[in-house]
């Protein structure tokens, strides 16, 4: 009631729109603008999901259906290979970590990569 009685009394908040004032007002508005900020970051975290699943059912659908042979075995065995080479190469050499976010430990790897390859340039000078 005293939230009332300022806002009638008050000579700056006699000028809000009594529509904009109040606890429940104030509530509502609130939720409005969370529902909205989550919708718009529910959006990008979909497409994110969405993205990652599409890659790696193409991967999926790239290995043989059943390794019957040694053949295929191989292949496979290579191409996993290949791809933990270039996420190596990735880490080591470009210092990308994007494919591992959380994991900070590779952050300084590339970090240390970084160091020493200044220290090398150093050393050369």
């Amino acid at each position: 009631m005293e939230e009332a009685r300022l806002c009638q009394n008050h000579p700056q908040l006699t000028r809000i729109d009594k529509s904009f004032v109040g606890i429940p007002v104030l509530a509502q508005n609130l939720v409005q603008i969370q529902a909205t900020i989550i919708g718009k970051c529910l959006s990008v975290i979909v497409k994110s999901i969405s993205e990652k699943l599409n890659a790696n059912v193409s991967e999926l659908e790239k290995l043989p259906k059943a390794i019957v042979s040694v053949a295929d075995a191989m292949t496979a065995f290579m191409r996993i290979i290949r791809a933990a080479k270039e996420s190596l190469r990735k880490l080591l050499l470009r210092g990308e970590f994007n494919e591992f976010p959380e994991d900070t430990s590779k952050h300084d790897t590339a970090g240390l990569v970084e160091m020493l390859n200044q220290f090398y340039e150093m050393l050369g000078n």
